[in-house]
C-alpha cells in the first residue's frame, strides 16, 4: 500500500470540536507511504474515530477513505482485514493484548502464518530496548498497562505493515521510556519504509520531524 487518502470525510454521528479548523475533517489529505505525521488532537475531536476509521473498523463517517485507489467501504471484510496484515495496522489506545497469552505470545500473534522462530531474535531485540525482555514468559494479565504498552510498540513493529498508525501509545510511558520507544519506532520504520501516524493529544516534549496537523 502507497497512499492512504482521506476525501472530505467527518463524523457521522458528532460534530468535533472545532470542525472548521481542523486540518483533517473535510479535507483532501493522502499519507504517503514513508512519511510521518503527528496528529494532534484534541478530547472530543475524534482521534479514535479517525484512527479506527483509518483501519477499516467502522463506515461511521461522510466522504472516504482510500487505500492507494480502492474505496475502503467498497472492500469484502476479507479484503480489509487482508490489508491489516502488511497494509495497515493500529496499536489501539487501549492496547488489546490478550490476557491470558503471554507477552511473547502476543507479539508474535503479529506474524500470522509465517515461521515464528524467524522472528523470535527481532521481538527478544526490540524488547531489550524497551525494557520488556524479561516480561515475555509472563502473562499479559500480571503485567502494569505500561509493561503492556511498551509490549504492544514491540508486537506492532516485529512484523511492521506500510502504515503503522499509534494511538495514544506512550500515555503510561515516563519521559525517558517514551523517548526510547519513539526512537525505536522511527528506526524500524524508516528500516522497513513504513509510514507513522501518531494520534496524541499534545504535541510531543522533545525533538522530531514530523509533520504534524490539528485534527
Amino acid at each position: 500500500m502507497d497512499n492512504i487518502i482521506l476525501e472530505n470525510i467527518s463524523p457521522k454521528y458528532f460534530t468535533p470540536k472545532d470542525l472548521e479548523q481542523s486540518q483533517i475533517w473535510k479535507k483532501n489529505i493522502t499519507f504517503q507511504k514513508g512519511k510521518k505525521f503527528l496528529i494532534v488532537a484534541p478530547s472530543g475531536s475524534g482521534k479514535s474515530t479517525l484512527a479506527t476509521a483509518i483501519l477499516g473498523t467502522h463506515f461511521q463517517y461522510e466522504g472516504n477513505i482510500k487505500y492507494d485507489q480502492q474505496i475502503v467501504k467498497n472492500l469484502h471484510l476479507e479484503k480489509i482485514v487482508e490489508n491489516r496484515k502488511d497494509g495497515v495496522s493500529l496499536l489501539f489506545q487501549d492496547v488489546r493484548l490478550i490476557k491470558d497469552l503471554t507477552i511473547s505470545e502476543n507479539i508474535l500473534l503479529r506474524v500470522f502464518n509465517q515461521d515464528r522462530k524467524k522472528f523470535i531474535p527481532i521481538m527478544e531485540e526490540y524488547a531489550a530496548r524497551l525494557g520488556v525482555e524479561s516480561l515475555l514468559s509472563k502473562k499479559a494479565e500480571n503485567c502494569s498497562y505500561g509493561e503492556r504498552q511498551r509490549s504492544a510498540i514491540v508486537r506492532s513493529l516485529v512484523n511492521p505493515t506500510d502504515f503503522l498508525i499509534y494511538d495514544e501509545c506512550f500515555s503510561h510511558l515516563d519521559m525517558e521510556n517514551k523517548k526510547i520507544a519513539f526512537s525505536l519506532i522511527n528506526e524500524v520504520s524508516q528500516k522497513s519504509g513504513s509510514s507513522v501516524l501518531f494520534f496524541e493529544l499534545n504535541e510531543f516534549p522533545f525533538e522530531h520531524d514530523y509533520q504534524i496537523l490539528h485534527l
